[in-house]
């Protein structure tokens, strides 16, 4: 309230100096002749056109600045949609990967030898050289972005350390790939939701359907 009331204080004084111009035409000053009211009334609307000249020019340069602002946003956010969608194919052929896995283990089948999950750790989106571009996006957006690449590091960290292990791939390790690769597909979803919500792709030879909708069906558990 204080800041609106800051920014439209030219317009406030510009309403009062006018109002006091036309009182003094109206009801002039006691004691002063006609001429005396005329000037008096003359200076107060000459005040208050500069300080209406004020506050148009700086409402031209506020939609100016918001103006350019959404086109940075605009471009960046195009930027953005190709790069989550990138991260979305990624993240579906990891969950199809670890999901078979789980379905073959609770069939009864064994997976033996060293697992490289390397191939199937989940690209970084948006490099470093868009931190500060992203300050530009709104605070939700920006809260979602960084909430993903968070989750991202946490799901290319496990897979490392599998990788590392020269372990196989079983159940406990499985189920905790497949749980995390469906919560960062629901974040990714969330992020869609902020930067192009009505971003389309297609799955194989299937119909092009909404990101979103795609992630939050296919971050389901598997079918066992």
């Amino acid at each position: 309230m204080r800041r609106r009331l800051a920014s439209n204080s030219d317009l406030i004084f510009f309403v009062a100096l006018v109002a006091g111009g036309l009182y003094v035409i109206r009801w002039p000053v006691r004691g002063f002749d006609v001429g005396a009211s005329a000037a008096l009334a003359g200076a107060l609307f000459g005040g208050a056109a500069l300080l209406l000249g004020n506050w148009i020019n700086r409402y031209n340069e506020s939609n100016a600045a918001q103006t350019e602002l959404e086109q940075r946003r605009n471009k960046l956010k195009t930027l953005l949609a190709a790069e989550l969608v990138d991260v979305a194919v990624g993240l579906i052929a990891a969950k199809r990967y670890v999901d078979a896995a789980l379905v073959s283990l609770a069939a009864g089948a064994t997976i033996s030898g060293q697992e490289d999950m390397t191939w199937l750790m989940p690209p970084r989106p948006f490099g470093d050289h868009l931190d500060s571009t992203l300050l530009n996006l709104e605070r939700p957006a920006i809260d979602a972005l960084v909430t993903l690449r968070s989750n991202l590091t946490r799901t290319a960290t496990a897979m490392a350390d599998i990788t590392r292990s020269g372990a196989s791939l079983g159940w406990v390790r499985a189920t905790g790939l497949s749980n995390g690769l469906g919560h960062n597909m629901n974040v990714l979803a969330a992020a869609f939701q902020h930067i192009a919500p009505n971003r389309e792709f297609a799955l194989e030879d299937k119909p092009p359907e909404l990101a979103i909708s795609i992630l939050k069906r296919l971050a389901k558990p598997p079918e066992q």
